[in-house]
């Protein structure tokens, strides 16, 4: 009997317990009336029923690219990581440490759109409203957060990870029930391999057991230019040479295939998911930089160009240091998800 395997069953019992809160308090949001608070602007909800690793932020700034043209569009955040609490709207002074790095990435990326962190998502959205007057709120990581009843709820399934398989925390990855995603008004498997057929996609949406009300699609990560650390308006090709691919992420891989499909020879160094860097992380990083050679560079995601802008690093480290970004793109039905989403927010309250 494997470690994992007995590990797996000590587990389980905590699991069911875990599931039958989850259960009970989806409950009490289905059936008791004034628990959730709608809104009187579009507001959508992006967001999984898994740990971690299926894509939220890119489909965040998907969505942003997509409406900002259309409408006024606020992004509200938890602020996952961050040094502080209460509402904080992300201002040029920002840093990971005040409103979290992935709002800090939104921000640095869509700098004339509203950006704030809460962790009250209804206190939240009344600030923005009373400040900001927004077309259309985006809510990131909000699909467990039942105190808002969203007008489209995006859930977000990552194509590697079965959540009609997996088991709940903290046996497995569930945060609650494979039947939240009854909740969705549209389901997207992300992550998906950049060949998937057709028939393949038709096969998984049918096992996903969706409703007919329900749209499912399918999108695959899709790497931008490079560009060097704190230079986004700078896109440029990344120098020849070894790679030290440094990241704090839920799933590294990925960028690693990227950067060796690029045709470099990449040396991984990964941390924690949302890992806040130290002085002592650098100290080690710059050792294995010089261990590589001279001509040796490092990557990194804007997830965590964002925590290592905190630190005051040397100038000939930052000169080394190039962001590889990602985003997604959808493998079908482009204009119909396109579509869906501008309606939406078009003939909302109509």
């Amino acid at each position: 009997m494997g470690k994992e395997f007995r590990i797996y069953n000590v587990l389980r019992p905590l699991g069911w317990l875990y599931g039958a809160f989850t259960t009970l308090r989806n409950y009490l949001f289905d059936h008791v009336g004034r628990l959730s608070s709608t809104f009187p602007v579009p507001v959508i909800s992006v967001g999984n029923i898994t740990v971690g690793g299926t894509g939220k932020t890119p489909h965040t700034e998907y969505l942003v690219s997509l409406l900002k043209q259309k409408a006024r569009v606020a992004v509200l955040s938890r602020g996952y990581g961050r040094c502080t609490s209460g509402y904080i709207q992300a201002q040029a002074t920002s840093d990971s440490r005040t409103i979290g790095d992935e709002p800090l990435q939104i921000h640095n990326r869509f700098p004339d759109i509203d950006v704030a962190v809460c962790e009250n998502r209804a206190k939240g959205i009344n600030t923005l409203l009373s400040t900001c007057s927004p077309g259309v709120i985006i809510l990131d990581d909000a699909f467990q957060h039942r105190k808002v009843t969203p007008s489209l709820n995006i859930l977000l399934v990552n194509y590697n990870r079965n959540i009609l398989s997996d088991a709940m925390l903290p046996a497995g990855l569930m945060r609650e029930s494979a039947k939240g995603r009854r909740r969705a008004h549209i389901i997207i498997v992300t992550k998906c391999p950049d060949n998937l057929s057709q028939q393949e996609m038709d096969s998984m949406a049918t096992s996903l057991r969706i409703d007919k009300s329900q749209q499912v699609f399918f999108t695959a990560q899709q790497y931008g230019t490079p560009y060097p650390f704190g230079k986004p308006e700078s896109p440029s090709d990344l120098p020849q040479g070894p790679v030290l691919a440094v990241t704090g992420i839920a799933s590294p891989q990925s960028m690693q295939d990227e950067l060796s499909r690029m045709g470099h020879q990449v040396t991984l160094m990964t941390y924690p998911d949302h890992h806040r860097y130290n002085n002592q992380d650098i100290n080690s990083i710059t050792g294995k930089l010089n261990s590589l050679g001279p001509d040796a560079f490092i990557v990194t995601t804007a997830k965590d160009a964002a925590r290592l802008a905190d630190l005051d690093m040397d100038a000939g480290l930052c000169g080394k240091i190039h962001v590889l970004p990602v985003g997604v793109r959808l493998l079908r039905d482009r204009e119909l998800f396109d579509r869906t989403v501008t309606e939406h927010v078009k003939s909302f309250g109509k």
